[in-house]
C-alpha cells in the first residue's frame, strides 16, 4: 500500500537529512543514505500488543524524514496513522521492552524485534520486522534520524518548526502555499497585521511571481514577519561604527549585561563561529543581527543558569542533606482505583531523574509476587518485570542511588522470592551491607553511586522470620473511611529474614513523635507520613521537624482520598527539609511542575542539596522575617520585554487571536509569596511587547527556598483567563541579564518555539 509522496523544500532537505540531496555525478551514497532510501519505499512489520494481538502494518518514512506513515487495512478500507520522529524518545532494540518476555514460546528472533517509545503514548509501539536485515536497517536509520534531530542547533530547530507550519498549511501537498493558505496559517499562529502589510511582504518574498510560496520563499517571508526590533536595538548598542558586532564587543556585552566576568575575546570569537549563519561574516569574525538572535535563543542565554545543567553540588554529604526526586505508586498510569499498572511508568519515572520509586507488592496467584494497588481494580504487573526495568534504566539518566520503597503485603514464601529476584537481577548493584559499618550517619550519594537501596521493614538481629507492624502507608487508615484494607487495621505481617536482610539504611519505622525518634531510633531509620500528618507537624512543630530532617530521612506521600491521583503542594514540606516528598508523576499539574523545576537543578541527577538554613539549627518557614539569622534578602528586578510565537491555549473556546499578558510570581516561605503582572497586549500572540511596562520588582527574604514562575495568560472577557504557557525555576537558578524563558505546558513539555524575552537583575 503506497501513500502519495510529500514534496519537500530544499532548505529542509539540506538541514534535516543528509541523504536527500541533489546528487552530483561523482556522489557516492553512504550506507545510511541507502538505508533511508529503502525506508522511504517502506516495509511490512508485525505490530504486537500481546501474545494474542498481532497485526500486519506497512510503514514508510516520509520524504522529509520527519514522520513514519503506518498504513493498514480494516474492513476493506485503508487507513493511515503518523508517528512524528521528533516524539520518539527511545528506540529499544531486541527484547528491551516488557512485552517481549510475556510472549513466551511465541517470541520472535531478537534481531527482528524493536520498540519505539513515543511521547504521549502510554505503551511503546512494538514491531517485528520480516527479516533480520530489515530490522537492522530500520533501527539503524531511526537512530540516525533521532540523533540528527536531537543535535539540531537553534537555527535548525527554528527552521524545523517553520517547516511543520508549512506542511500543516499545505493541505493539497503541492509543495507550495497560496496567499490564502498563508493568511489562514497566520491566523492560527496568532499573527495580527494589516492586509496591506501582509500583501506587501508576500509580494516581496514571492520571487517566482506565481502568487505561490515555495518553502524557501515561505522561510524568507517568515523571517521578515518575525523581525525583532527589541533585539535589533540591543544589537546596535554594542556594534562598532560600521554596525558590526565584533568579538571584542560581544565580550563586553557578556560582561556588562550578562554578568559573565571571566569571558575572553577568544570565547566570544568561538561564539561567533558557532552562531553566525553567514559564512563570509563568520570567516571575518563578525556576528550579524541573525547570529546575535540565535545566540540569545541558545542555552547560553537561557534564564536557567548554565551551571545547573551539570552536577555541581557537593555530593559527599549524608543522604539526609538532600532533596530526593520521588514518585508515589510509581506503577500507576492513571487513577488510584481502576487505573492501569505499567512497567513503563517505572522506566519513564527513572528517565525523568526520579530516584525513589514505590513497589506495592502482593502475592501472585502463580506463586510469583505482583505489583498493584491492593483492594482496587487497578491492573497487575509482575514484580520481576519491574525489577528488570529498574536494573536496565536506574542509571541511564543519573549515576546516583535509586531507592526502592517496598510496600510489602506478601506471604513469607513470596517475600523470599522477592529477595531472590532482586539479588539475582541487580547483582552487585544491590546494596546488602553498610558502606562504612563504623559510621554514625547516612552515606552520601557519591558513596552510593550506581547502587540500589531497598526501603522496608527490617527484623531485629534474629535468624528467624518474625511478625512486624505493617508498612506505614499500607496500614494507614485515611479520612472519609477510605482504607488500604477495608477489613483490617493496625495489622501485622510476618517478615522473611531474606527480604529483611536487604534493608540496610532505609529501615521503615513508625513515627510517634520527635522525642521518640531522637531517643529510640537512629540514622538508618525512615518514617513515612501522609500529607495530612506531615502538614500538622509543619503547622505545629516546624522547628523540630526541620531539625529531625537533618539526620534522618522522612518520606511524605499523598493521602488516600486522592483517588484521582492529584497531588499536594510539596513546597511547604521541602521548606522544613523533608527529603522524599513523593508525588504522582503520572499527573500533570502545578505540583509536578514545581517538582520538575527543583530537580532540573544539579544536572537533573535527582539529588539537590538542601540550603544551609535546613542543615543547622531550627528553622521555621512560617515565621522567618528579614531580621532572622536565616534571611538572605535579595532584590529581583524583571523587565518583561517581549514574547515570541505564543500558541492558542488548548482549553480556550476563543477562536480569535489571543490577548496575552504575563504573571510573574515568587513563592517560597510565607514571607515570600507575591505575584505581579504586565499589561494586556490585544490581538497579538506572535510578537507582543511590553517594553513600556514598568519593571517588576520583588524583595525576597529567603531566596534559597524560593521559586519564580512565569505564566503567560490569554485575557478572556467572557470567562476565566486561559494559561498559554508557563515556566518555573528555583530563585537561585536564575541567570542575570538578557534572557529567554522557553515556555512549556503544565507538564513541563516544551512549547516550541514559544519564548519570553526578559531582562533580569538580581542583587
Amino acid at each position: 500500500m503506497k501513500r502519495p509522496k510529500t514534496k519537500t523544500g530544499p532548505a529542509v532537505q539540506h538541514v534535516f537529512t543528509d541523504s536527500i540531496r541533489v546528487k552530483e555525478h561523482n556522489y557516492i551514497p553512504t550506507d545510511i543514505d541507502m538505508s533511508l532510501s529503502a525506508m522511504e519505499e517502506g516495509a511490512f512489520f508485525i505490530k504486537v500488543k500481546s501474545a494474542h494481538w498481532r497485526k500486519t502494518r506497512h510503514i514508510e518514512l516520509s520524504r522529509d524524514h520527519l514522520n513514519l506513515h503506518i498504513s493498514h487495512q480494516s474492513c476493506g478500507k485503508s487507513s493511515f496513522s503518523v508517528v512524528d520522529i521528533k516524539k520518539i524518545n527511545e528506540i529499544r532494540i531486541g527484547y528491551q521492552s516488557p512485552i517481549w518476555e510475556r510472549l513466551g514460546h511465541h517470541l520472535p528472533d531478537a534481531e527482528q524485534c524493536f520498540s519505539l517509545v513515543i511521547d504521549g503514548r502510554e505503551q511503546p509501539l512494538n514491531l517485528v520486522s520480516m527479516t533480520k536485515e530489515s530490522g537492522e536497517l530500520w533501527t539503524r536509520g531511526l537512530q540516525h534520524l533521532s540523533a540528527n534531530l536531537e543535535n539540531l542547533d537553534i537555527k535548525g530547530k527554528r527552521l524545523l518548526w517553520v517547516w511543520d507550519c508549512f506542511k500543516t498549511a499545505d493541505k493539497d501537498q503541492s509543495g507550495k502555499l497560496s496567499y490564502k493558505e498563508v493568511k489562514k496559517l497566520l491566523d492560527k499562529l496568532n499573527f495580527q497585521a494589516t492586509s496591506d502589510y501582509i500583501d506587501r511582504v508576500l509580494k516581496d518574498t514571492d520571487i517566482s511571481g506565481d502568487n505561490l510560496l515555495s518553502f524557501d520563499e515561505f522561510s524568507d517571508f517568515f523571517k521578515k514577519i518575525s523581525w525583532r526590533p527589541e533585539v535589533e536595538r540591543l544589537y546596535k548598542t554594542y556594534c562598532d561604527a560600521d554596525l558590526k558586532l565584533q568579538p571584542k564587543e560581544l565580550a563586553r556585552f557578556l560582561r556588562e549585561d550578562q554578568g559573565i566576568n571571566d569571558v575572553t575575546e577568544e570565547t566570544a570569537m568561538s561564539l561567533v563561529k558557532s552562531f553566525e549563519p553567514d559564512e563570509n561574516l563568520r570567516s571575518a569574525n563578525v556576528m550579524s543581527i541573525y547570529g546575535f538572535m540565535y545566540f540569545l535563543l541558545s542555552p547560553h542565554c537561557d534564564v536557567f543558569n548554565a551551571k545547573e545543567r551539570k552536577v555541581h553540588m557537593d555530593m559527599t554529604r549524608p543522604l539526609s542533606h538532600y532533596y530526593i526526586a520521588s514518585s508515589h505508586n510509581t506503577y500507576l498510569a492513571d487513577d488510584q482505583l481502576i487505573g492501569k499498572s505499567s512497567v513503563e511508568c517505572y522506566i519513564r519515572a527513572l528517565e525523568r531523574g526520579c530516584r525513589c520509586v514505590e513497589l506495592d507488592c502482593w502475592d501472585g496467584e502463580d506463586g510469583q509476587p505482583i505489583i498493584y494497588h491492593g483492594y482496587t481494580l487497578t491492573s497487575k504487573i509482575a514484580f520481576a518485570d519491574v525489577v528488570e526495568a529498574v536494573r536496565d534504566y536506574a542509571f541511564k539518566t543519573s549515576d546516583y542511588p535509586v531507592i526502592l520503597s517496598i510496600e510489602n503485603h506478601c506471604s513469607v514464601p513470596q517475600q523470599k522470592k522477592m529477595a531472590i529476584i532482586m539479588k539475582e537481577t541487580f547483582g552487585d548493584m544491590l546494596l546488602k551491607n553498610p558502606v562504612d559499618p563504623s559510621s554514625d550517619m547516612l552515606p552520601s550519594p557519591e558513596a552510593l553511586k550506581g547502587r540500589i537501596l531497598v526501603k522496608g521493614k527490617r527484623l531485629k538481629e534474629t535468624n528467624e522470620d518474625e511478625e512486624v507492624s505493617d508498612e506505614d502507608e499500607a496500614a494507614d487508615v485515611e479520612e472519609n473511611g477510605v482504607k488500604k484494607n477495608p477489613s483490617k487495621t493496625n495489622q501485622k505481617i510476618k517478615l522473611s529474614k531474606e527480604l529483611s536482610d536487604l534493608v540496610v539504611y532505609a529501615q521503615s519505622r513508625h513515627f510517634h513523635n520527635f522525642p521518640d525518634a531522637k531517643h529510640n531510633s537512629d540514622f538508618r531509620h525512615i518514617s513515612s507520613l501522609n500529607e495530612d500528618k506531615a502538614m500538622n507537624l509543619y503547622n505545629s512543630q516546624a522547628e523540630e521537624f526541620s531539625e529531625h530532617n537533618q539526620w534522618q530521612l522522612v518520606r511524605i506521600y499523598p493521602k488516600g482520598t486522592r483517588t484521582n491521583s492529584s497531588n499536594y503542594d510539596p513546597l511547604a514540606l521541602w521548606n522544613v527539609g523533608c527529603q522524599i516528598v513523593a508525588l504522582n508523576y503520572q499527573t500533570e499539574d502545578r505540583e509536578t511542575h514545581i517538582n520538575d523545576a527543583l530537580f532540573r537543578r544539579n544536572g537533573g541527577c535527582g539529588y539537590v542539596t538542601k540550603p544551609d538554613c535546613l542543615l543547622t539549627g531550627k528553622f521555621n518557614p512560617s515565621t522567618v522575617t528579614n531580621k532572622s539569622p536565616f534571611a538572605q534578602p535579595s532584590r529581583l528586578q524583571i523587565r518583561v520585554i517581549s514574547a515570541q510565537q505564543l500558541p492558542k491555549p488548548i482549553t480556550s473556546k476563543k477562536s480569535d487571536v489571543i490577548d496575552p499578558y504575563v504573571i510573574v510570581s515568587v513563592t517560597g516561605c510565607n514571607v515570600d509569596k507575591e505575584s505581579k503582572r504586565t499589561s494586556v497586549v490585544n490581538d497579538n500572540g506572535f510578537n507582543p511587547t511590553w517594553e513600556n511596562d514598568p519593571v517588576i520588582t520583588f524583595n525576597v527574604i529567603v531566596p534559597q527556598l524560593a521559586f519564580v514562575t512565569f505564566d503567560v495568560m490569554d485575557k478572556d472577557s467572557m470567562g476565566d483567563d486561559d494559561l498559554v504557557g508557563t515556566y518555573t525555576l528555583p530563585y537561585n537558578s536564575i541567570a542575570n541579564g538578557y534572557r529567554h524563558v522557553h515556555l512549556g505546558n503544565i507538564g513541563s513539555k516544551p512549547l516550541l518555539p514559544s519564548t519570553l524575552f526578559i531582562n533580569v537583575k538580581k542583587t
